[in-house]
């Protein structure tokens, strides 16, 4: 199974990035892991390639931008589409 997580970036600075080798993971990371896996969102199973559809669209045909508009939305933007 794939699954998208949202985690907070100290929680993943500290999992891998601190450089410190005999660091203990503490209890509140190990339930903010579970909970951000909790909430995560499943990929479907044999999905396709996973691209940004706005930036798409705006190199795209009008054909093409109603095909992309119709399609499901598995992960939500991060951004507004204004910016």
């Amino acid at each position: 199974m794939k699954i998208v997580i949202d985690i907070d970036e100290n929680i993943f600075v500290r999992l891998f990035d601190n450089g410190v080798e005999d660091y203990a993971i503490v209890n509140d990371d190990l339930f903010a892991i579970a909970k951000a896996i909790r909430n995560g969102t499943p990929l479907p199973k044999n999905h396709g390639r996973l691209i940004d559809a706005d930036e798409l669209m705006k190199w795209s045909r009008y054909e093409s931008r109603v095909i992309v508009s119709n399609m499901p939305t598995i992960i939500e933007a991060e951004r507004g589409e204004t910016e």
